[in-house]
């Protein structure tokens, strides 16, 4: 293999595993809440104004958070993109949430409510090395959500996207094309999350590295 390659394929698994590491954390912190609040299904997703109550009350506390990025007070001047190059700061709105940095120095960039016709759902967007380029989905930015039913997932499953685009179960050609969400070049990448996840934790040949 060429230097580049291998470099490559180094990055590659480092991602993966920092990427599955956060899903571990954030599953065991839920797992916790639960122990103390009750079901998930029965919690109070609230509104739009209140994710940060949500937050603070299911999370902050299982979580070990060592700075804490009020708004206003990060760099204003940081752009994050589509795995398609395009610039994607409106999902999550991620310039207008706060920012979380956990002891790994992987950040919690977006917390924000997605509501549907019929339920609720959390989603958390990450970035696993902070404020660090290339500030990209696919790459280092990465969507979760928070459901009662489904607890946490990877974003592209159950009602964490467009109502009429949903999807219940896990779907690969889904996942890459189903939507400008998709993980693929052409799309934003805010379901490579779950793809990766569904390649059984490892990015595989198609994946828009």
């Amino acid at each position: 293999m060429t230097l580049p390659t291998l470099i490559g394929n180094y990055q590659k698994k480092q991602t993966v595993a920092q990427l599955q590491k956060f899903y571990s954390i954030m599953s065991q912190a839920l797992n916790r809440a639960e122990i103390d609040y009750g079901d998930m299904k029965y919690w109070d997703f609230g509104n739009n104004n209140e994710t940060i109550k949500f937050f603070n009350t299911y999370l902050k506390p299982y979580l070990k958070i060592i700075k804490t990025y009020e708004v206003g007070e990060f760099p204003t001047d940081i752009n994050y993109y589509g795995t398609n190059g395009t610039i994607a700061n409106g999902y999550g709105a991620i310039i207008d949430n706060p920012k979380f940095v956990l002891a790994d120095g992987t950040m919690i960039i977006s917390i924000d409510l997605f509501p549907t016709e019929t339920d609720h759902a959390i989603n958390i967007l990450v970035d696993i090395n902070g404020f660090k380029k290339p500030n990209k989905y696919g790459r280092d930015v990465f969507a979760f959500s928070i459901q009662h039913e489904k607890k946490f997932i990877p974003a592209g499953i159950g009602y964490s996207s467009d109502i009429e685009s949903s999807k219940e179960e896990y779907d690969r050609d889904w996942l890459i094309n189903g939507n400008i969400r998709g993980c693929s070049r052409d799309n934003i990448g805010f379901w490579c999350a779950a793809l990766i996840m569904m390649d059984g934790w490892e990015i595989k040949d198609d994946y828009p590295w």
